[in-house]
């Protein structure tokens, strides 16, 4: 057998077993565009909506962020997950090893973590939400390594998107987070 067909076999059972999830991102960083943002946020919205809320995206992202952020926002900062028409809003924080979000959309709420300590074999969260359900979910970061977007699949078959980060999302997590 080749290396080749050996590479191929492997990951075929790797993703059979359920060790890779499905539609696995599979990458650390990746570029991503002001309208990759505005397509995650706004989707869910009805058409009248809809280019509001892109235009609305699109002027944050234009005002940037802050040059010299405070203490800790390189490694932390707004997440939001977009499912099931609802928008969930909190926080991530991340270190070189693990990191972790808590989101809620004001009756239900989601939080996922990986830890490369405790056997986590790649970037890919476990999601657990107060209703029940459970899942994973997976991102990927922007060429500045603190915004980017992802993927969350749960148990019951609902998918959604993510987009964390001040550029994309201001301090919607810090909005959130005083509203409650």
């Amino acid at each position: 057998m080749t290396r080749l067909h050996l590479a191929a076999s492997l990951s075929l059972l790797l993703g059979a077993c359920g060790l890779v999830p499905p539609n696995h991102l599979g990458g650390i960083s990746a570029s991503v565009s002001p309208m990759d943002y505005a397509r995650r946020l706004c989707a869910h919205l009805d058409p009248e909506s809809y280019s509001s809320c892109v235009s609305e995206v699109l002027d944050e992202v234009d005002r940037g962020q802050p040059n010299r952020l405070p203490p800790g926002y390189s490694t932390s900062g707004p997440f939001a997950v977009i499912m099931d028409g609802d928008v969930y809003i909190g926080d991530y924080r991340s270190s070189l090893f693990m990191a972790d979000f808590r989101v809620s959309n004001g009756q239900h709420g989601c939080r996922g973590g990986y830890n490369a300590f405790t056997g986590s074999a790649d970037a890919v969260f476990d999601v657990y939400c107060d209703d029940g359900r459970s899942g994973w979910a997976d991102v990927i970061r922007a060429g500045d390594g603190r915004n980017g977007i992802g993927k969350i699949a749960l148990d019951d078959g609902t998918e959604g998107d993510i987009v964390f980060g001040h550029l994309p999302l201001g301090d919607a997590g810090q909005r959130r987070n005083d509203a409650l």
